[in-house]
């Protein structure tokens, strides 16, 4: 319900662009630390106790953000959810770790699609609250219910959930000097270990990340101020490519396994340059809509696709710090993406943010035509 209008919030408490792709991109620097430190203890501590701690810090900084008052505290909730990101390689590892190979694509989809189904429709939710409650009261409400929420799910999963990894050891009780210098070899080892194609997937998620960096942060904004939107509209388009996105998940499964991971990440990766440029040629809640289930429709097909290329890729040995590397080196290019972004949106007009992103996503769909299928073909 607060996510789609975070951009929006930060504003009301009287930021500007430029400070929030400063902020963000100080989260994000935080959360590529953590995704590394997480690689390293998923692999040494196992998958469950870190994923347990650090949900439960993740569903409490969205009670951080109702008591701020002035724009320059923004960081604290920021801070707080970029720190819990440490459970994030954990999170990836163990649901690869508990599918089997062949069936990761659908498997994927399937979680996806159990998961996301309950909140569909709350940005739709979060849009009329503001419309009612004003921006800052409406938000505040948005991240109070959903940190509730949050924390039952987290104590939910901390009850039930069981160790995925057999191969955790007691890295734990190591000095610190020896924990930090382990840590930065079973890095390097793990940059070393990857291979050729591995390494291109890593290249187009830096590349693709570019452009989200530039222009996520700034999509609300833009949509309500420039375009004139309404909150609760904006929401309804979030709804809409979420409920496309689901409703094609296993449709999308199907296709990954007929065409193959390659051709499918292919495909949905091209869809984003495209879908760039509808959007900023929109001029109405039509071309919005279109934007909207384009955006859906590439999401169900490059999850399944790419995250199983990434699985396939790598051992269950190295598993771990893999995910933490596709997480650590896009956040790092996020940066100053995001930073670039603000300052672009601020100076030079917001439209000229998101044509300038269309580069990096079609660079990114390049990269992604040099890589084989992990059964080996071309």
């Amino acid at each position: 319900m607060a996510n789609p209008f975070q951009s929006v919030y930060f504003c009301a408490l009287g930021s500007d662009s430029l400070f929030i792709g400063y902020l963000l991109a100080i989260s994000s620097a935080v959360t590529a630390l953590m995704q590394l430190v997480g690689g390293y203890v998923a692999n040494a501590w196992g998958r469950r106790k870190v994923i347990v701690i650090f949900s439960f810090l993740s569903a409490a900084s969205a009670w951080a953000y109702i008591f701020i008052d002035h724009y320059q505290l923004l960081m604290l909730p920021v801070m707080l959810a970029s720190i819990a990101g440490v459970y994030g390689p954990a999170f990836n590892a163990m649901l690869m770790d508990t599918m089997e190979p062949e069936l990761r694509p659908r498997g994927i989809a399937s979680y996806t699609l159990i998961t996301s189904i309950p909140s569909v429709f709350s940005p739709y939710l979060g849009g009329l609250l503001i419309q009612r409650y004003g921006t800052l009261t409406g938000v505040r409400i948005a991240y109070f219910i959903g940190g509730l929420l949050g924390l039952v799910a987290v104590s939910y999963r901390a009850v039930t959930l069981k160790e995925s990894f057999s191969g955790a050891n007691a890295e734990k009780r190591k000095p610190l000097l020896t924990f930090t210098s382990d840590f930065v070899k079973d890095i390097y080892h793990a940059m070393k270990d990857m291979n050729d194609d591995l390494r291109k997937i890593l290249v187009y998620s830096i590349t693709a990340s570019i452009g989200t960096g530039m222009t996520v942060p700034y999509t609300s904004l833009y949509v309500i101020d420039v375009l004139g939107l309404q909150a609760q509209y904006y929401g309804l388009l979030t709804n809409v490519t979420g409920l496309v996105g689901l409703m094609l998940l296993l449709p999308a499964a199907r296709i990954v396994e007929k065409v193959g991971l390659k051709k499918s990440a292919i495909l949905a990766s091209l869809s984003t340059p495209l879908n760039q440029l509808i959007f900023v040629r929109a001029k109405g809640m039509e071309d919005l809509v279109s934007w909207s289930v384009l955006g859906g429709a590439s999401g169900a097909l490059m999850g399944p696709s790419i995250t199983s290329l990434q699985a396939d890729f790598s051992t269950p040995e190295i598993r771990g710090r893999v995910f933490a590397l596709f997480s650590v080196f896009p956040l790092l290019v996020t940066v100053p993406a995001q930073i670039l972004g603000g300052y672009i949106y601020n100076y030079y007009g917001p439209l000229v943010t998101f044509v300038a992103s269309i580069p990096a996503f079609v660079l990114a769909t390049l990269v992604l035509t040099r890589i084989k299928d992990s059964n080996g073909k071309d």
